[in-house]
């Protein structure tokens, strides 16, 4: 009788605690609501919005890139535009950090596949942020307010600042209004 006794006690502080609970909605949950995960602004304390010096002298002192200088920056189109390319080491074969306006707007790195793999990445990034934002057979990203970062086929990794993408995507839909209207006129000099 006893041995009952002490069964059915113990039987009663096992399943208390599981059904205990009245009102769920009123217990603090069990697991953590997922919460928006801010996407990182740089790689390796290369920032976004960055000036070149800075950008430059922090290439010179990551083992991952090969920076050999000045010979590595190219200006672009735009006025205010310009680019430094710098070779990558191991994980990395080359690394893209574009400037508009004197900040670091963009960052493209280069994956080498022979050490790492898409899939592989793919999955870090979703580990790290959750279900991509937009994903299509070509690339998949993740965003915020202010960055986006992207993985693209075949293996490359973008860090993206919107404010400045918005910004660059007026100017170019400017500039290509200017060059129709240009075209337009040169075409009725003939």
């Amino acid at each position: 009788m006893a041995r009952n006794a002490s069964f059915l006690i113990l039987l009663f502080l096992f399943f208390t605690p599981l059904f205990g609970q009245t009102n769920p909605k009123e217990d603090t949950p069990l697991v953590d609501a997922p919460s928006k995960t801010t996407i990182p602004r740089d790689y390796r304390g290369i920032e976004l919005g960055s000036k070149p010096e800075v950008v430059k002298e922090q290439l010179r002192l990551d083992g991952w890139f090969y920076y050999r200088g000045e010979a590595d920056v190219t200006l672009l189109e735009g006025t205010q535009a310009s680019l430094i390319d710098a070779e990558g080491t191991l994980f990395l074969t080359r690394g893209l950090f574009q400037f508009e306006e004197n900040g670091l707007s963009t960052i493209v790195l280069e994956l080498n596949p022979e050490t790492v793999d898409w899939y592989t990445v793919f999955t870090t990034l979703s580990e790290r942020y959750g279900e991509p934002t937009e994903m299509n057979p070509q690339r998949a990203w993740w965003e915020d307010e202010q960055t986006r970062v992207a993985i693209e086929r075949p293996l490359t990794v973008k860090y993206l600042d919107l404010n400045v993408y918005a910004s660059s995507q007026e100017k170019t839909s400017n500039r290509q209004a200017w060059r129709e209207k240009a075209r337009e006129e040169f075409l009725n000099e003939f």
